[in-house]
């Protein structure tokens, strides 16, 4: 189950990565607000609570 939430983890970092690409080249074009930003960057920077992403991936599972 470990490997599961690691790679739940990686897909998640690496949609992050590429949203907050898009919104870089977009600049002020892009449709992503500020706390959407705010949050992808914490996605990357790992500032999320693994516990949340274990306890939600638990629920899937069930």
């Amino acid at each position: 189950m470990t490997r599961n939430v690691q790679t739940l983890r990686t897909n998640r970092v690496k949609k992050a990565k590429l949203k907050l690409s898009r919104h870089k080249q977009l600049g002020i074009k892009s449709k992503i607000d500020i706390y959407e930003v705010a949050s992808l960057m914490d996605t990357v920077n790992n500032r999320t609570r693994i516990e949340n992403e274990t306890m939600l991936f638990s629920v899937h599972m069930n």
